[in-house]
């Protein structure tokens, strides 16, 4: 019996410490891992991170021109001081050749750099009007209130924004200074020996036996021609000054010309016509002939203002006014359509038409 109870004591106190015995081995088991392997794991992208490249920054730009490094025009050079443009190339003095110049945060095509340091960070640019860069020119120049302008200068990438710049008032030269002034004063020269003339001689009047130059009438065939010379002269002359450019006299502005030029002969043919024979004696010079001032004279037939000579002096004047606004805002003389063309050219013909019949008193020819 005491045997039996010994045993039961023991089976049951087998039963009571397994649990204990079971926990004991499961504790370790269940601690955290080794720190060693989250830590190589954070370090991988540390690891696997490259440097990020460095942006170029344009820090300075002075002229090729000693006397006015601030200063710089067509023909002139630039050269532009560029941090961090070595590591933005990569130390490949090859690619400088994809850079191109910005101003006014305007590309200017086809201007790849003439010269190129990456190391030292300077990259020097011709200012040059080619064919892919004309467009680019004639935004920057045109429409002109001074010499100069100022304007950003950075580089960039072709087909990208430009780089950040530190120079944002650099002075592009619009119109040469010496030569403007001498444009202006040889224009006014021209204009006070053409109002000279048109006053005391019969470049701009008919001529009429027995009256002196100064009193004969005003011929508003003649002006026309004046007109359209003087001003195709002048607008030539200063599109060269600002852009260099020689071709620039369009068909349509040839067409002008023509039709002026054949106004004025067509009347002249007229009038001689109209001319007594040599035989005859000179008639005395009737009141009605003497100039009765320009506008009078150039508007008027014998039998007063008449709407044919009002219509090609309107029309003479209004594409004139839009002749001059075209140079000056695109610096590029007007392409008049064929349309607008042909109203010029029928009223010049409507006004020699009515001309004919004109007696030979008739003024304002």
């Amino acid at each position: 019996m005491r045997t039996r109870l010994v045993s039961w004591s023991l089976s049951l106190a087998v039963v009571l410490l397994s649990p204990v015995a079971v926990f004991g081995q499961e504790t370790p088991a269940s601690a955290p891992a080794s720190p060693v392997a989250p830590a190589s794991v954070a370090a991988s992208p540390a690891a696997d991170a490259a440097p990020m490249k460095a942006w170029p920054r344009v820090t300075e730009v002075r002229s090729s021109n000693p006397k006015s490094p601030g200063r710089a025009g067509l023909g002139d050079a630039v050269i532009l001081k560029v941090e961090n443009l070595e590591q933005y190339l990569g130390g490949d003095e090859n690619a400088c050749g994809e850079l191109i110049l910005f101003l006014a945060e305007i590309p200017i095509p086809g201007s790849s750099p003439e010269a190129c340091d990456p190391y030292s960070g300077e990259v020097r640019f011709e200012l040059d009007r080619t064919a892919d860069s004309d467009r680019a020119w004639h935004v920057l120049l045109a429409e002109p209130v001074s010499f100069t302008r100022k304007v950003s200068v950075s580089l960039g990438s072709k087909g990208r924004l430009s780089f950040p710049t530190a120079v944002d008032a650099f002075e592009l030269e619009i119109v040469p200074t010496v030569e403007f002034t001498i444009f202006l004063f040889g224009l006014l020269l021209t204009l006070l020996v053409a109002f000279y003339l048109a006053k005391r001689t019969t470049i701009l009047r008919d001529r009429v036996p027995g009256l002196p130059a100064a009193q004969a009438p005003y011929s508003l065939s003649r002006f026309q021609l004046a007109f359209w010379s003087l001003l195709v002269i002048a607008a030539y002359v200063f599109i060269w000054l600002i852009t260099e450019e020689l071709d620039t006299i369009t068909g349509s502005v040839l067409m002008l010309l023509g039709i002026g030029s054949a106004t004025a002969l067509g009347a002249n043919v007229i009038d001689q016509g109209k001319t007594a024979p040599p035989a005859a004696p000179a008639p005395e010079p009737q009141a009605s002939v003497v100039s009765q001032g320009f506008l009078n004279d150039v508007l008027s037939d014998d039998q007063g203002i008449s709407i044919y000579r009002f219509q090609l002096f309107a029309w003479t004047l209004v594409l004139g006014v839009i002749f001059c606004a075209s140079v000056y805002n695109g610096l590029e003389m007007p392409q008049f359509s064929t349309t607008l063309l042909g109203l010029m050219g029928i009223s010049s013909g409507t006004y020699l038409g009515f001309k004919v019949p004109e007696p030979p008193s008739a003024k304002g020819g």
